[in-house]
């Protein structure tokens, strides 16, 4: 896979998502107030989203992959926001949009990268 500015931006947008998911795992972890569960999900986006970049930026062909698996994680993360944080209904409301503008976002680039590789 050649890179261009449209793989480069990928890259750059899941790298920068893979570091908030870090940040928030640490804090997590040094009693930040979040639920265990919470900051293991943090964890695994942020590593998901690392492998990904990595796979992005080498043109491997298992990219795509990664990149949807990272992105999947990202979504499950925040609809898991609702009964790990004991939200209410009403707060719950935006969360599935959330997912939802995730999943879009990512299968746009899981897309463009499937292109790329084949």
């Amino acid at each position: 896979m050649r890179r261009n500015w449209i793989t480069t931006a990928i890259a750059v947008v899941t790298a920068l998502i893979g570091m908030q998911h870090l940040i928030q795992a640490l804090s997590g972890l040094h009693g930040g107030g979040d639920p265990r569960l919470l900051t293991l999900e943090h964890c695994a986006t942020a590593i998901l989203a690392f492998i990904a970049v990595y796979g992005i930026v080498q043109g491997k062909s298992w990219s795509p992959w990664l990149l949807a698996l990272a992105g999947a994680s990202a979504a499950v993360l925040v609809v898991s926001l609702g009964p790990l944080l004991d939200m209410q209904p009403v707060e719950r409301n935006g969360l599935w949009a959330g997912a939802a503008s995730i999943a879009v976002v990512t299968a746009l680039g899981v897309w463009y990268l499937a292109r790329r590789v084949s």
